[in-house]
């Protein structure tokens, strides 16, 4: 929703045809989420949420993980993701992007714990800002390896 919302008031073309891109890949996602859980019940062994302060990196880090088979749900913001997350899903691991105050990221993983208990959460911090204590694991942001192996590792 938060995605449409700025694509309705978007005055740069290449800014709103990544948006419209952004959208299309939720919708698609979405779809195929529900296609899978009708045909064969909730597996979420690949699935993954990621929360992201901007728009470039929501796309980024989306199309990375999708390239190593992945099933990625977006949203921008806190608000934008506790308006998309559904409480009655699982998901492999919820990932904090780096790009808002520590506060703000902060609270959002306080209501992941709360919302998700059993849903392990990597944040990925920039590099001068200290960990998030909460966090299952925390990255310090230097390209995407570490942050990779650890999605490919948490069960």
């Amino acid at each position: 929703m938060e995605l449409c919302k700025q694509a309705s008031v978007e005055q740069d073309p290449e800014k709103l045809f990544r948006l419209v891109c952004a959208i299309n890949e939720l919708l698609e996602a979405k779809d195929k989420r529900l296609r899978s859980r009708a045909a064969e019940g909730q597996s979420d062994g690949k699935r993954i949420f990621q929360i992201a302060y901007d728009e470039m990196l929501l796309v980024s880090r989306a199309e990375l993980l999708k390239k190593r088979g992945y099933e990625v749900s977006s949203a921008i913001g806190n608000d934008g993701a506790k308006g998309i997350l559904d409480k009655g899903e699982r998901y492999r691991i919820f990932i904090v992007g780096h790009a808002a105050p520590k506060e703000t990221r902060e609270e959002m993983v306080r209501w992941l714990k709360a919302n998700f208990p059993n849903t392990k959460i990597l944040v990925v911090n920039p590099p001068s800002s200290a960990t998030l204590a909460e966090a299952d694991y925390n990255v310090v942001l230097n390209g995407p390896e570490e942050w990779l192996s650890i999605v490919e590792n948490t069960a």
